[in-house]
Formats: structure tokens, C-alpha cells, sequence
């Protein structure tokens, strides 16, 4: 007959194929510990990401408040004294994964799964005074009736990572568990938990490369393109039309700049640009679609229930004004200027490209008008307009600059503008 491990083990196999987020995968380990009779009050796992924004996930199951809770560190902020980077027995764990990592670097592929079986682990009796001093975490864990801990680990191939001014970071995951019984976890819960870790370990890795791949193209691609990828629209020539407010801008005098500053100096400069801009379109339920060289496509959809053509124009203007709230902030020395144009209208947004080198974007005469009205701020000196269109739709009046040619258009397109604070 089985015992409690083994069916723990069977159980994180089946987990592994289904899609379930890395709360559900945690706080399902604890219930079936628990329930099993293991007094395990508190799990803990965390994983370094080769993410572009996300350094470390980290999720904790804490059994008497009934709660996961998950956190996301940047890699901007790892190197910024976070707590993550103290002394830990997660970070001790991580050095022993690189001490394996090196001792092994002749072998490839599957050599490796014959020889890397003694995975390193830590069990510690929290009672104990000097162990105490091991770590600032147990001090915590112990004024909190934590009483025993033990941490495993397991490393995902050979693979290593730099993050911001931190030595290498070697991927993988850690898993600790921590209990309130007055004597810690028994020999046969450790070597329970030995047992368990490498089904543990797949699952976790699963889960999260998943989770990776969501972010990873969600950086890259944006909301909507992402979606659209996992969806299953992805061959070339899907696409789909989109009613929508369009949100335009460019940086002014980047060329100037890249001119006068170093390389490093004008890529912070484009990326200032770009945290006042993209960062307030984020803010307000915007979609950022695209990154063209110094300037920005969004756009606003609408989807006739709870995102209205109403409150989307709305939430485009006050993001553009958010914008340039972001942008005064900044000091003289470092300060950027752009333009931006709002409009709404109908897009096409689709998979184009090649065979072999696939790109979304988004098309259409509204696409070219929003981008045509930009280019009218600097000839009319007014760094946020608009179409009547879009005005039609924003209560709010705005000042009448009347019919103006844009380039690329039979037509005359009535312009207005607007005060870049509320």
C-alpha cells in the first residue's frame, strides 16, 4: 500500500499536465499535506526568471490564515537592497545549484539526469538558538512559533543568468516547508519531502515556464498580440476588426539626441520617453501595440458593454494628460518632449509577414489618420489633438483649430485641441 509521499508524488504528476496557475499548484500541496497528517503551517517557493522585467516569483501558502500570497520582484529592483538578496537559506540553496552546475559542466543533455540524484537540502531545528543565527528568516519564522524548516531544491539543466549588479543567478527552483509541532518534522517527513521533489520539481517547472512564456511575449508582443498568440490566432493573415480609440505620439529631437549624447544616455532618454508614455496608456486600459523607432501605437477597443466609446476616449485623454504629467516630473536636465494625437475609427489588426517570420500589426486609413494628426502638432504648436471624431465623443469642450489637411488624405480633417492638464 502506498503511503502518504507516494501518493502526494502520483498526484504532482497528473498536476503537471493540467493547467493550473502556481497558487493552485502550492496551496494544493499544503491541503493534501495537512489532511494526510503532516503539520506542515507554511510552503514557500521561489524561482529566478530569465525574464526582461521579472526577476524572482516568489508564492508562499500560509495554512492558518488560509492564503496564498505571490510576489514578483524586478530585476531593476534585485540589486536595490530588497530583502530577496539577504542572507537565506533559498540563496544558500541556489550557490550549492551552481557548485553542482560547475562539477558538472563536461556532461550534456542526459548524461546529467544519471548523475545529479543527491539533490542539496536543508533541515533545521528552529528551537535551537544558534541556529537562529543562520539566518535573518528564521528569526522571523521563529517569533512567529515556527518551530522546524526544511528547504530543497533541484536545478533546471545547466543554465545561469545575470541580473543587474548580482553575481550569476542559477535557474531553478526552491521549495521550503516550515511547521508549528513542538518537536519539528519527523526523519520520515524529510525523507517524505526528498521523495516528493523531483515530481515537484517538473511540476513547478511546467507551471512556470508557463506562466514565463505569458509574460515573456506580453512584454514583448503586448496584451492583445499575446492573447491572440496562446489563443491559437496565429496563423499568417488572421485577423480581426477592432472599433477603438487610437492613441499617437512621438518623441521630439531624437535625432538631435542621438547625436549629442552617448548610446547608453539616449536609450535612457528614449526609455524616459517611453515610461511617461506607454506607462500611462498602461495605466488606464490602454493596449500598446507598437514601439515605431522614438514613437507609440495604442490604441483603446471597445467592446459595446463594458468598455464604451464613452469612457475609452475618456481614458485615452487622460492618459495622454497623464503623460505629460509624467513627463514635468522629471528634472529640466532630463526632460523629453513629444506629441500626441488621438483618434477613433475602426483597425485591422493581423498576423502578417512570411512563412518563416511572423509579425501583428495593426492597419487601416484611421491608423495612418491618428499618425498624420501627430505630425500636425508641431505645425500647429499644440502638443495634444484630436479629430472631431474623437471630440464628438468627450463631453469636455476643446479649443476648434478647424479643417486641416493632412498628408496622404483627399479629405480635410477637422482638428482639435486640448489642454495637457486637466
Amino acid at each position: 500500500m502506498s503511503d502518504t509521499f507516494e501518493r502526494i508524488a502520483d498526484w504532482l504528476q497528473r498536476v503537471a499536465l493540467l493547467d493550473v496557475s502556481l497558487e493552485e499548484l502550492i496551496e494544493g500541496l499544503g491541503t493534501r499535506l495537512v489532511e494526510a497528517g503532516v503539520p506542515v503551517v507554511r510552503i514557500s517557493q521561489g524561482r529566478l526568471l530569465m525574464h526582461p522585467i521579472i526577476g524572482v516569483i516568489d508564492v508562499t501558502w500560509d495554512a492558518d490564515a488560509k492564503r496564498t500570497n505571490s510576489d514578483i520582484y524586478p530585476r531593476s529592483g534585485l540589486s536595490d537592497g530588497l530583502a530577496i538578496q539577504e542572507k537565506s537559506p533559498f540563496a544558500d540553496l541556489n550557490d550549492a545549484n551552481q557548485e553542482i552546475a560547475k562539477s558538472q559542466s563536461h556532461l550534456r543533455g542526459m548524461e546529467l539526469a544519471d548523475v545529479v540524484t543527491d539533490l542539496p537540502f536543508i533541515h533545521d531545528d528552529l528551537t535551537d538558538p544558534d541556529t537562529l543565527e543562520k539566518y535573518p528568516l528564521y528569526r522571523r519564522l521563529a517569533a512567529s512559533g515556527i518551530t522546524g524548516y526544511v528547504a530543497l531544491t533541484a536545478p533546471f539543466g545547466k543554465q545561469a543568468v545575470m541580473i543587474e549588479e548580482m553575481e550569476e543567478g542559477y535557474l531553478g527552483s526552491t521549495i521550503s516547508y516550515a511547521t508549528r509541532r513542538r518537536s519539528g518534522f519527523t526523519p520520515r517527513e524529510v525523507d517524505g519531502f526528498r521523495r516528493i521533489n523531483m515530481p515537484l520539481m517538473a511540476a513547478l517547472r511546467i507551471v512556470t515556464e508557463k506562466f514565463f512564456v505569458s509574460e515573456v511575449m506580453e512584454a514583448y508582443l503586448g496584451g492583445l498580440p499575446s492573447r491572440a498568440v496562446l489563443s491559437g490566432q496565429i496563423a499568417r493573415g488572421d485577423v480581426q476588426r477592432i472599433d477603438c480609440a487610437l492613441f499617437y505620439s512621438d518623441m521630439r529631437g531624437s535625432t538631435e539626441l542621438s547625436q549629442r549624447l552617448s548610446p547608453e544616455e539616449y536609450v535612457a532618454a528614449i526609455n524616459r520617453y517611453f515610461d511617461c508614455v506607454a506607462g500611462a496608456v498602461l495605466e488606464y486600459g490602454g493596449e500598446v501595440l507598437k514601439f515605431i523607432g522614438d514613437g507609440l501605437l495604442a490604441i483603446f477597443p471597445f467592446d459595446g458593454a463594458r468598455r464604451t466609446p464613452e469612457d475609452m476616449c475618456a481614458a485615452a485623454l487622460s492618459a495622454a494628460r497623464e503623460a505629460f504629467q509624467r513627463r514635468d516630473d522629471f528634472a529640466a536636465d532630463l526632460a523629453v518632449d513629444f506629441g500626441i494625437a488621438l483618434h477613433t475609427g475602426e483597425v485591422i489588426f493581423g498576423n502578417v509577414g512570411t512563412e518563416k517570420r511572423l509579425d501583428f500589426t495593426i492597419i487601416g486609413a484611421a491608423v495612418s489618420k491618428v499618425s498624420r494628426v501627430e505630425d500636425m502638432t508641431k505645425k500647429l504648436g499644440f502638443p495634444l489633438l484630436a479629430t472631431g471624431a474623437f471630440s464628438a465623443r468627450i463631453p469636455e469642450p476643446a479649443q476648434k483649430l478647424g479643417p486641416q489637411t493632412l498628408r496622404g488624405f483627399d479629405e480635410v480633417a477637422d482638428i482639435v485641441a486640448y489642454d495637457i492638464a486637466d
